[in-house]
């Protein structure tokens, strides 16, 4: 029997950055200028924040996966981008863009807004139409929509650093042929990867900071 999908939050709390008792006071600020779709300058999440620009740059060179500009403004972190992925969200009048499928379902929790997702099914590439709110999906096109995780395990030295593998599928059979021989991978409702992504980003902010209330750090 396999554990439930809360015991799958432990494996991917590793693979993000360590934001650190101070620097985690840093990220739903730069998320909610992020949102607002343009690059995010340092000074102006200091400034949002209420650091210190000095400190802003150190904890921020510290953190893998961000995605900068030429000019070193913030354009992609924590699983939110400006530019086209597979994913896309429309938040209010803003198109917005995320890494994987399970960051499309925990994305509006942290940014405080609801979003149109528009992505496709990894193993048919059918169509996938999402309405996603803070407190969790609203409605799904198909309505058998599941999500494919995969979370490796722990690298060897030399193997490179393990990242999530987060797949929409479109129903049972595509879920069935997408799993094939991933025998590490699981298979998830939308409210399970939903409710997955809250624990985690709990666990990586703290309770204190997350999950906030609609619209607290929307534009």
């Amino acid at each position: 029997m396999e554990p439930p999908a809360s015991d799958l939050a432990d494996a991917p709390v590793p693979m993000f950055p360590k934001f650190g008792p101070e620097g985690r006071f840093l990220v739903l600020p730069l998320f909610a200028l992020l949102g607002r779709g343009y690059p995010v300058r340092v000074a102006e999440l200091a400034r949002e924040a209420g650091r210190d620009e000095g400190t802003v740059r150190r904890h921020l060179a510290g953190w893998r996966g961000l995605r900068r500009d030429a000019d070193g403004s913030v354009i992609g972190f924590g699983g939110l981008d400006l530019f086209p992925t597979r994913h896309h969200l429309r938040v209010g009048e803003r198109d917005l863009f995320a890494w994987s499928a399970w960051d499309t379902l925990i994305l509006p929790a942290i940014l405080g807004e609801e979003a149109a997702v528009a992505s496709r099914c990894r193993a048919t590439d059918d169509d996938i139409l999402l309405r996603v709110a803070p407190e969790g999906v609203l409605d799904c096109e198909p309505e058998d929509v599941r999500l494919g995780l995969r979370v490796p395990g722990r690298k060897a030295p030399g193997e490179g650093r393990p990242s999530v593998e987060a797949v929409f599928l479109a129903g049972r059979e595509a879920a069935g042929e997408w799993r094939g021989a991933r025998t590490d991978a699981r298979i998830l409702s939308l409210e399970e990867g939903f409710r997955l992504g809250l624990e985690v980003w709990t666990r990586l902010l703290g309770a204190d900071l997350f999950p906030r209330r609609r619209g607290e750090l929307g534009p």
